[in-house]
Formats: structure tokens, C-alpha cells, sequence
């Protein structure tokens, strides 16, 4: 078989071809057009410098370095590893009701499982062309899709922002167990300066009021630092979808039509290969 005898072949059963295209090219929009349409929402957003609720920064005085108000790369990878977790999709399942909207009949694990199969086919998180994290929702409800947006978008800022206060109440902790150590200590020394004025006991309890306040003003330092300054900047808010995202209809049929006319041109080789097999 050569060029040569496929296109001839090609020729002689055109009109064959051309119903084989036709019927898939039709049944393909027509399947299409029964589908339900999709809407797509995307929220766009972009990590915030970690140290921007820190104290270095809320306490700092001078002002001459460069600060960066934007995360990096990793921060950003951070944040789209916390809205790809399998918790982020848990929650989203509870927080919209996900098992009744998509019509999960299921019960049990099985439920779980669907709903989690379909959450996942109708969200994709990703880094778009500048580095930013672009989170795309599709649902059969316009209105759905941009508040499941918005809402993994306000979950990542929760969770990151819980996480670094958590960080800061351990070391808050840390900062209170020492204070009151030293407190007693000085308490010790005190005592014993009743009975014995020694200098080295003079000299110790001046070093111990020194770091009672230092310590004293680190500790007012992070509790200053638990806050809620957000972790990202929001870049685009997830809006309702003016039109329907999929399925294209249009691409659809192009498709069928290029894969039906090829399937149909190897059917004809087959025919004509088994027809001189025949033959011989």
C-alpha cells in the first residue's frame, strides 16, 4: 500500500466516507448538545511576603532596606500544595453540599469517593504564565463555581495564616516557660540577698532583671505578631461566567469529524487488504 492507491482509494469510496463522517459528526453535536453546560470561574492569587505580620517587621524602625511585599516561588508552591490537600477538597464537599449537587446516590465510603472523583474533574489548581496561582472551578451552576472559587482562595489564606500563628504561640510559650523560670530564679536571689549582700548575688540580679526585660519584651513582641495579616494577595476574584465553558460543540464536531474520516479511510485499507488477500 502506497500514497498512490489510498488516495485512489479514497476516491472510490468518497461517498462512503463522507456518510461515515456525517453520521459521527452529527451524533457527536448531538451528544454534545444534550450534555448540561459547564461554567467556568478562575481566582487568580499570588503569595504575600511571610514576614509581613512578623514582629522584625511590625517592630522595625528603620526603613532603608528594600522589603519585598510579594512572596517567592516556594511560597506560592506552598499555598497551591494547601489548595490541591485532599482536607481543601474534604471541606469543600461539606462547606457546598457537594454529595446532593452532584446527585451522588451512593452511601458510605462509595459517596465519599464519587464526590471526591468529581471534585477533582471540576477543579484544577496551577501556576499561570507570571507564577501565580490560578484555581479553576466548572459546575453546572454559574453562581457555584466562583463561591467554590473564592472559597478554596479564603481557605488557603485561613490555613496558612493558622499555621504561621501556630508556629508563634509555640514560641510564645517557649518565651512565657523561660520568663517564669527566670522570675523564680530572681525571686532566689532575692532572698538570699537578705541574708548575704554579696556583689556577685548584686551583679546576678541585675542580669536577671536585664533578661526578665528582654524577654518581657519579646514575649509583647509576638503576641503582637498573632494576627491575621493575610499570607497572599488576592489578583482576580473568581466572577459568575457570562457563557458556557464546555462542552464546545463546535470543537467537538471538528473532532469527531477528523477522527471519524480517518478511522473511515483505515476501514477502507482493511477492506481492500482483506478483498486482495481474497484474491490471491
Amino acid at each position: 500500500m502506497n500514497l498512490d492507491i489510498v488516495f485512489e482509494l479514497i476516491k472510490k469510496r468518497w461517498k462512503q466516507a463522507a456518510v461515515i463522517v456525517l453520521f459521527a459528526t452529527v451524533l457527536t453535536g448531538g451528544i454534545l448538545y444534550l450534555q448540561k453546560p459547564y461554567f467556568r470561574s478562575s481566582a487568580v492569587f499570588t503569595a504575600a511576603n511571610p514576614n509581613l505580620g512578623d514582629r522584625s517587621n511590625i517592630y522595625r524602625t528603620e526603613f532603608w532596606e528594600q522589603y519585598f511585599y510579594y512572596g517567592g516561588e516556594l511560597d506560592n508552591d506552598r499555598l497551591m500544595a494547601l489548595a490541591r490537600s485532599e482536607e481543601m477538597c474534604r471541606f469543600m464537599v461539606d462547606s457546598f453540599k457537594l454529595i446532593d449537587h452532584y446527585k451522588i446516590t451512593a452511601i458510605g465510603d462509595k459517596a465519599l469517593y464519587d464526590v471526591d472523583y468529581e471534585y477533582k474533574e471540576n477543579v484544577r489548581i496551577h501556576k499561570n504564565e507570571f507564577g501565580h496561582v490560578k484555581v479553576n472551578v466548572w459546575d453546572t451552576d454559574k453562581k457555584l463555581a466562583a463561591a467554590i472559587a473564592n472559597a478554596i482562595v479564603a481557605r488557603v489564606n485561613q490555613k496558612s495564616v493558622a499555621s504561621f500563628n501556630l508556629m508563634k504561640i509555640e514560641i510564645l510559650q517557649k518565651l512565657q516557660r523561660d520568663f517564669n523560670a527566670q522570675k523564680d530564679t530572681l525571686q532566689q536571689v532575692e532572698q538570699q540577698l537578705k541574708t548575704d549582700a554579696d556583689a556577685f548575688l548584686t551583679a546576678r540580679k541585675e542580669g536577671l532583671i536585664g533578661r526578665l526585660n528582654e524577654t518581657e519584651k519579646l514575649i509583647q513582641q509576638f503576641n503582637t505578631s498573632i494576627n491575621d495579616v493575610s499570607s497572599l494577595f488576592v489578583i482576580e476574584e473568581a466572577l459568575p461566567a457570562l457563557k458556557k465553558d464546555k462542552p464546545k460543540i463546535m470543537a467537538g464536531m471538528l473532532l469527531a469529524a477528523v477522527v471519524s474520516f480517518v478511522f473511515a479511510v483505515l476501514l477502507f485499507i482493511f477492506i481492500e487488504w482483506r478483498l486482495q488477500a481474497k484474491a490471491k
